[in-house]
This record gives C-alpha cells, structure tokens and sequence, in this order.
C-alpha cells in the first residue's frame, strides 16, 4: 500500500473508532435520560459532554487525546454543521404557523421584543464585570460585551422544536408562537453576531449592515413567492410519479435546502436560518413532510446531531471552574441569563394578557437555549472573543436551561399532547 493509501487508513480508522464512541456514549447517556424524564435530546447533549476533558478528559486525558486525535477535528465540524442544516430544515416542516399567527402577531412581537432586548441589554451591562476577571490576554472590551449580550438573548430553535415534537405538542398555538418569536430572536441576534465578528476584526459599518437586511427581505421574497410553490408542484408531481419519496427527489430537496443555506450564509446570518425558513416553506405539504421524516429524519438525529455536541463537549473543561470566583462567576452568569430571558418574557405574556400559567410555560420555552447557544458560542470561541473559562460558563448556563424546560414544559402543558396521524404511512413522531 502507498504511503499516501496509509495514512488515509489510518485517518478514517481514527474517524470510526470516534464515531462509535460517540454513538455508544450518546445511546448510553440518552437511556438514563429518559429515566430521569428528560427528553432525548437532554442526553445528546450530555454525552458530548461526558466525552470531552470534563469528564472522560479528567479521568483519562491521555486516552481521550488518542481517541479525539485533533487531525479529525475538521471532519467533525463539517458533519455537525451539515447535521445543524438538516435540522433546521425538519424543524421548520413541523410548525403549523398559519391562523394561529393570524390572531396572534401582537403577541408574538411582544413576545420576541422582550425575549431579545431586556436579556441583551442586562447582559450588556454586566459584561465589563466579567470582562474585569477574565485572565490574560482578554478580548476587546466591546466585542466582548456585544457578544456576551448577545448569548445572553438566544434562543434554541431546534432543541425547542425537538423537545415540543418529543412530548407531542408541536401543535399546539403555544409552540407556534414561541416557535415564531424565537426565530425572530434568533434571527437578530444572528445579524448581532454578525456584527460582533466585524467589530473583533475592525470591518463594521453601517453599509454592511443595510446590505444584509435588504438580502434577508429579498431572500425570503424569493423562498415564499417562487421556490415554494415551485416545490409544491415538484412534490405533487414525482409522488404521483414514483408512489412515494424517491432518492431523486430526496437529492432535488437537498440541493435546494444547501443553496438556502449558502445564501443566509453569505448574508452573515448563518446557514441553518436558510435551512429553517426553506422548511416552514414547505411545512404545509404533510405528505413530504412525514415521508422525510420516516426516511432522513432518523438518520439525522441519531448520526450527525451528536458529533455536533461531541464538538462543543471537546471545547468545554467543567475543571477550569477550580475556585470559589470562578463558580460564583457561573452562578452569576445563569442568574443574568434566567432573569433577563425569562423574566423580560413572563412581563411581555403577561403584558398581552396571556394567563399566569400560560406566560410561564411561554418564559419557559423561551428562555432554552442549549443548540443555538452552543452554536453561537463555538463562534465566539472561534473568533477570540470568548475565553475557554466564559465558554465553559455559557456552555452550563446552555445546558442548564435546557435540563429545567424539559419537566418544566411537560407539566405546565400537561393535556395540551396532540398526536398528528402520519399521512403516506410510516414515520415516528419524535423524529
């Protein structure tokens, strides 16, 4: 064999012996999980986290370095990205926005205004605090606090859908209006982080901006006015063509599904809002909704979804928190994080007279943040702007949020479960 053949073995050998640990470790943690009435994605998470130098990292780092060999660390983001897209794409098809949108836009502004302004700015304010106990060299003062506000204000789209999806409640006015102002929240702070790499790299500007803005207007012109009833007729005609969700037709999808991508992208507001809004686009086409679900669905969740948190778990040592500063610090950054997304919404549901019971679940649902926060966090920790110690910090303020809605949602809509009969046959629900 060729020296270059060689080391394409050993390479891919790598790959798989990683691959398999963190598809046993995530079947493993997700099992216990569910035990402790969390849903399966709680378990995703954790096991990514387990993994890392928090744990197997701490009790064996010189075998958590040769299993997670650093030549494998590109492969790895490429899938948990393209895991991300396909997510977003299914967790758009799953929300049915239409007249429940209709009679509650008011809400729903109300709603995402407080869930993004009162968190920004609480965490705008408390920054240079933060900023004052980071070790050196720190990141500048601004790009900082512009960032640390804007991890303060996410909201996790797909962890919020699968946790909905999860307890059957998808359906439910609750889930499309928590659904519709997290994606508005994210949407801004997308832009914000946007914002935030060009401050760090001294490349802002106010024409940059208006630019972006005009392309997300004209980019979702294009999705709803053209693309969408374009697809319908595709979808119409190759089910009655081939009797179901041929390959060919799962390939036309994803190349439409990447080039939406490729455009937010290129807009600055990541490729997974292209993925969801090419979703919602097409939601209200059940029958290709559930065959996706039945056929790509199951892939994505149990394949691609964990080497994204096995990525984010690699980055994040629960050991760097070794004094009492830095687990106050962290029980300082829950507490800024909770208060101002759960609280500025509970005032906002309530505000529009949404009942007591209801604005909590709302506050709930709102303040998750779990994926969408881990992803805007391995960008800040990419661009310098985040030390490993304020990583680790906001990775358990993710993650701690994300382990309080689960039981929190459950009991709070407890009979609101709806069950949504597969149209075409086949299909789990939960995927």
């Amino acid at each position: 064999m060729s020296p270059t053949g060689g080391r394409t073995e050993e390479f891919v050998l790598r790959l798989l012996f990683q691959l398999i640990a963190v598809l046993v470790a995530t079947r493993v943690v997700v099992v216990g999980a569910r035990r402790l009435g969390q849903t399966d994605v709680s378990g995703e998470i954790l096991a990514g986290l387990l993994l890392g130098p928090s744990l197997l990292g701490a009790i064996a780092p010189d075998f958590m370095h040769r299993l997670f060999h650093p030549s494998t660390a590109t492969v790895f983001v490429g899938i948990s990205q393209c895991g991300l897209i396909f997510l977003m794409f299914q967790i758009g098809q799953e929300f049915h926005f239409g007249a429940s949108l209709q009679a509650g836009k008011r809400r729903i502004v109300a709603v995402s205004m407080a869930g993004i302004v009162t968190p920004f700015l609480l965490g705008f304010l408390t920054a240079p605090w933060f900023w004052g106990h980071l070790p050196d060299p720190r990141p500048p003062v601004f790009a900082f606090q512009l960032f640390f506000a804007t991890a303060m204000s996410i909201t996790a789209i797909p962890i919020l859908g699968r946790i909905f999806m999860e307890l059957g409640l998808s359906n439910t006015p609750t889930a499309a209006l928590t659904i519709s102002a997290a994606a508005i929240d994210d949407v801004v702070g997308w832009l914000l982080l946007g914002v935030v790499s060009l401050v760090a790299t001294d490349q802002f500007s106010g024409e940059w901006l208006a630019w972006r803005l005009g392309g997300i207007i004209v980019f979702l012109a294009v999705v709803f006015l053209v693309v969408r009833p374009l697809l319908k007729r595709f979808f119409a005609a190759r089910f009655q063509r081939d009797g179901g969700l041929a390959p060919s037709t799962i390939g036309i999808t994803l190349i439409v599904l990447m080039s939406a991508a490729v455009v937010t992208c290129s807009l600055n507001v990541f490729a997974i809002i292209g993925a969801f809004v090419v979703g919602v686009a097409v939601h209200d086409d059940r029958r290709f909704v559930e065959e996706w679900k039945a056929r790509v669905a199951p892939l994505v969740n149990a394949f691609f979804l964990p080497t994204f948190f096995l990525y984010t778990g690699l980055r994040t040592d629960i050991g760097t928190l070794d004094d009492g500063l830095q687990v106050f610090e962290c029980v300082l950054v829950c507490v800024i994080a909770f208060a101002g997304k759960f609280g500025g919404v509970y005032v906002a549901a309530r505000a529009v007279r949404e009942s007591n019971r209801s604005a909590l679940t709302i506050a709930t649902c709102m303040n998750t943040r779990a994926l969408m926060e881990l992803v805007a966090l391995n960008i800040g920790y990419d661009l310098g702007v985040l030390p490993q110690s304020m990583f680790t910090k906001l990775v358990i303020m993710a993650l701690l949020s994300t382990f309080i809605a689960t039981p929190l949602i459950r009991w709070l809509m407890r009979g609101q479960e709806q069950v949504v009969p597969p149209v075409g046959g086949g299909g789990c629900p939960s995927c």
